[in-house]
């Protein structure tokens, strides 16, 4: 029962309140599984079991696993893009330090939907080479889009950073992007939990803080919203 909630609400997160079809019940099951074992251990077969359907139906919705795993990754990258984004919508002037950490959080928690990718990226991206070509796109424009963010609290005066220092920045928030989830399997960490995802905002503020310019009220508020976990609650 547990299983099936969770599924479910990976299927609203993934595509609305729309009636799920059996393409979808597809990906959602093969997200699932390949986020629990990896998907190098999930055959096409051991999908179709697990959703009670034949091979065969399977087959007719996606001819092979390496579909089911572009799918899925083209279904990532585009609501990725559309977090990365999001900012371009809003008024600058009213972008805070702590609207960033939610927006740092946004990117991370979807890393965490998705975090077969992450699982073992390298062999990922060598069976795929499709996969490969979007990764390199996505962490460009995610560099692209946090870079223009720091370089707008600099302007704003909210941080105090040199060209080098926020290029720096930049590549430490992308490393613990990519490496946390690893980083906390291999400590013993439950990484089907959400408690690594503020662990890693609590590094990147840790990381950041020297160059942060904000009141103490707006520092404790942001550091207790990530001890608290409250950025979940805000997503819903």
């Amino acid at each position: 029962v547990c299983q099936s909630i969770c599924r479910i609400d990976m299927f609203h997160h993934l595509f609305g309140n729309n009636k799920m079809k059996t393409a979808q019940r597809i990906l959602i099951t093969a997200l699932d599984i390949f986020n629990q074992q990896g998907e190098n251990n999930v055959s096409s077969v051991e999908i179709a079991m697990e959703l009670d359907i034949s091979p065969g139906n399977l087959y007719y919705h996606f001819k092979g696993k390496e579909v089911i795993v572009s799918e899925l990754f083209e279904l990532y990258q585009k609501q990725l893009l559309a977090i990365l984004d999001a900012p371009n919508n809003l008024d600058d002037a009213s972008l805070s330090i702590e609207d960033f950490f939610y927006y740092l959080y946004l990117i991370i928690d979807k890393n965490h939907l998705f975090r077969f990718l992450y699982r073992n990226p390298t062999d990922l991206t060598d069976k795929y080479p499709r996969v490969a070509k979007g990764f390199v796109k996505l962490m460009a424009a995610q560099e692209r889009c946090v870079t223009e963010l720091l370089a707008h609290f600099v302007t704003q005066n909210s941080m105090t950073a040199s060209a080098r220092q926020c290029h720096q920045m930049v590549e430490i928030i992308g490393l613990v992007f990519s490496q946390a989830a690893n980083y906390y399997a291999l400590k013993g960490y439950d990484i089907n939990d959400d408690e690594y995802l503020y662990k890693s905002l609590s590094a990147i503020l840790f990381a950041l803080l020297p160059h942060i310019n904000i009141d103490l009220d707006e520092l404790h508020r942001l550091q207790e919203a990530i001890v608290n976990r409250e950025f979940s609650n805000e997503e819903q």
